[in-house]
């Protein structure tokens, strides 16, 4: 089942229920806010804290960065589709009882490319990010920017990244366990993979579970979280809520943009599971 329901600030929402899980999807930024498999937690983070209202981000969630991931000189960091009204393309039940959403971004600027995104709602959430250019060529940096919410994020750690290089963006980052990696605090990775396919598996001993993102047609893995002070300094975040989440996002970040012409398209895929630890 689909209902839509508009909040007091404009605001367009599709809440989702299913035999496998529940869902909220918000169509400014194409912005899923919320996906709760059948008999698990929450599995995403959403600030007590976000704004919800026109032309802002939603600090949670799954933000879409597009079509360029952080910042630009002429235009809002990560892209205009967090902002960006969506339209609903498609929608259908498959034979398994999952729901397919399919939601289009046409931008006037017809020198900016078109989107298509394809969520596939049910035990697992499966998105895939389909960019066609048009009339100009496009220099491409994308990301699926997933807040997973965790119990503790000290007690945490991330398997899938010990032999891939990163680069550090965080201006005092601190000091973590390698190998894997085990977060305590503020840091902004970008790793580098090889392969554009891959998994990465979030364990979280505090919710017993673990969280797998499985990318295909993404070089770039970023592992981001501002710390207490960091958050303290977001107006829609706040230092009580820095230890909630850790964001494990997949995508192509640069120096791994995609230079594409007019006519051609890509596609960048994630699919997110939730099991209990073993």
């Amino acid at each position: 089942m689909i209902s839509e329901r508009v909040t007091d600030q404009g605001l367009t929402f599709l809440d989702v229920e299913t035999p496998f899980c529940t869902a909220s999807l918000c169509m400014q930024g194409a912005h899923l806010v919320s996906w709760k498999p059948a008999d698990q937690q929450e599995c995403l983070f959403l600030s007590p804290k976000a704004v919800f209202s026109r032309g802002k981000a939603i600090r949670g969630g799954i933000p879409v960065c597009w079509p360029w991931f952080g910042a630009a000189e002429n235009g809002p960091a990560h892209g205009i589709a967090r902002t960006s009204e969506w339209r609903l393309h498609h929608q259908e039940t498959d034979m398994r009882g999952n729901l397919l959403l399919s939601l289009a971004l046409y931008p006037d600027d017809a020198g900016q490319p078109a989107a298509i995104l394809r969520l596939t709602l049910g035990s697992s959430l499966a998105m895939k990010l389909e960019t066609t250019v048009r009339r100009l060529p496009c220099k491409l940096t994308e990301a699926f920017h997933n807040y997973f919410a965790v119990g503790n994020l000290t007690k945490c750690r991330v398997l899938g990244l010990e032999n891939i290089s990163f680069r550090e963006y965080a201006a005092q980052p601190m000091k973590h366990g390698e190998r894997p990696l085990a977060p305590l605090g503020c840091l902004d990775r970008v790793y580098d993979c090889p392969d554009h396919t891959g998994k990465i598996i979030l364990e979280d001993p505090v919710m017993n579970r673990s969280i797998t993102v499985e990318r295909e047609h993404a070089s770039s893995v970023i592992v981001w979280n501002p710390g207490q002070q960091g958050a303290a300094d977001m107006a829609d975040l706040g230092a009580d809520s820095w230890n909630k989440f850790l964001c494990v996002e997949t995508g192509n970040a640069s120096p791994c943009a995609l230079h594409l012409a007019p006519g051609q398209s890509h596609t960048v895929c994630q699919k997110i599971s939730v099991a209990p630890l073993a």
